[in-house]
Parts: structure tokens; C-alpha cells; sequence
């Protein structure tokens, strides 16, 4: 069930791009601190299923090691709490990625954004909070913006290795599309969706949903997203997510 949880908060950081914290969920957006500033942040992820509830409070940090690279660790704290059986919380799989601005227009925009993300087993197998081996995800994001105010950022990711348990591993290649609306300078707005291909299995589940983002001041945001899975082989339903992230 875990394993299947490819809800990205996805990250980066580079001088090249915005100075502040990502507003989508779904996709990398051109928005991260600049060279040599740290970016920390507290994310949280709610996924309901058919017989349980996965609960994720995690620890993010984003550094900018190069004007158009950054590094940034997931270091999260899962909950699975199913309707029948007991209750199992713990550490999860830590993750380490990168985020490469490739390209980038004068003006910010057009810009692709090459990603890889690794994820390491600290995480309990046997209750479900890890999957028990490495998974390497790699993916490319594009963006742009139309009309001043409506940012489109287009993500492809193949994710591997990423059901352990599995006879044979399956691997999900990823397609996300999220537009955001600049209300104001502070708040914005957004719709996302994703659909999966996996390896393994005949359904393609999709997940749409929409967020809130607000500024409260130029170092700190924080953004809130709702989504619903469609199609989904392993009984996801609805998914909350909230970050808070803050700027140094």
C-alpha cells in the first residue's frame, strides 16, 4: 500500500528560478531558493483507503548548491492505521533528490527542469512504512506562463523499483499537469491532475485535485491541496495535503 503513495512534494531550488517555496503538488515548478539558502518545511500528506488511513508528517529541507541545482531531503514519519488490526507509525523511507533548471527563459519562463529522486529502506516493511529496497525516480518538468498570471508546468516521471513486495517489481511512469492562478501577489489558486501507468497492473489511476496557496510574508508560505484518486487498483480515495515552508 505504501509503496503506491507517489504523491510528490515536489522540490528544487536554483538562483536561476523564483526565491520561494513550490506551489504545486503534482509537478516541480520554477520556484526555489537561491545559491547557498535554505529552504525547511513541514508537509503533510492524508490518504484514505478501502480498509485504512496513511498518515505522513514529514520533514522537508531544500538547499541551493548551485545557481541552477538543488538538493533537497524527505525525511518522513508515517502512520497506517487500518479499520481492522493495529495501528503501526514509525520512521518511512528517507529520500534524497536533485533538481537541475536546464533551461530557462530571460523572463523565467519557458523552463525545463530535469529531476531524480532516491529513496533509501529506513522505513519498517514488515508494518508497512517503508518498502523494504532502494527506488529511484527520474523525471523532467516543463513550464511556462500565459496572460502574466497562469502558470502550466507539465511533469513526467518513471519511478522504479517501486513495489518491492512485489514477484516482480513494478515500476509507474507518471504524467502531471498543474495550472495556478495568481489571484494576488500572495494567493494563488490551482488544479492538478495525474494519471499512472503501471508496470504490473491493467488500471490507470487518475488523481485530480485543487490547492490554495498564500504568502504571509517574502519567506514564508504555506499551500493546501485536495485530491480525489479515480481507478485506483489499490483503494486509494481521497488525499489532503498541507505544507507550511519558510525561507532562510
Amino acid at each position: 500500500m505504501f509503496k503506491k503513495l507517489l504523491i510528490p512534494a515536489l522540490c528544487g531550488v536554483a538562483s536561476l528560478a523564483i526565491a520561494e517555496p513550490q506551489r504545486a503538488v503534482l509537478t516541480t515548478e520554477n520556484k526555489f531558493p537561491e545559491l547557498r539558502q535554505l529552504e525547511v518545511g513541514y508537509d503533510f500528506t492524508s490518504t484514505e483507503y478501502d480498509t485504512s488511513k496513511f498518515r505522513s508528517h514529514e520533514f522537508v529541507a531544500r538547499y541551493g548548491l548551485l545557481e541552477n541545482l538543488t538538493a533537497r531531503l524527505h525525511v518522513p514519519f508515517n502512520t497506517i492505521d487500518p479499520d481492522f488490526g493495529d495501528k503501526e507509525e514509525g520512521i518511512g523511507d528517507v529520500r534524497l533528490g536533485l533538481d537541475l533548471v536546464a533551461y530557462q527563459d530571460v523572463f523565467s519562463f519557458p523552463y525545463a527542469i530535469p529531476h531524480v529522486e532516491v529513496s533509501f529502506p529506513t522505513g519498517d516493511e514488515d508494518k508497512n512504512l517503508g518498502t523494504g529496497d532502494n527506488m529511484v525516480k527520474v523525471g523532467l518538468a516543463i513550464g511556462t506562463v500565459t496572460h502574466e498570471v497562469l502558470h502550466w508546468v507539465a511533469d513526467f516521471t518513471y519511478a522504479i523499483n517501486t513495489d518491492s513486495k512485489a514477484a516482480v517489481d513494478d515500476d509507474i511512469f507518471s504524467a502531471a499537469l498543474s495550472l495556478i492562478w495568481d489571484v494576488s501577489d500572495r494567493f494563488a489558486v490551482s488544479g492538478e491532475g495525474l494519471v499512472q501507468d503501471r508496470e504490473n497492473t491493467s488500471s490507470n489511476p487518475v488523481l485530480l485535485g485543487a490547492g490554495l496557496n498564500y504568502k504571509w510574508t517574502p519567506s514564508f508560505q504555506t499551500r493546501f491541496f485536495m485530491g480525489v484518486w479515480n481507478d485506483s487498483a489499490d483503494g486509494e480515495d481521497i488525499v489532503l495535503n498541507f505544507n507550511a515552508a519558510y525561507t532562510f
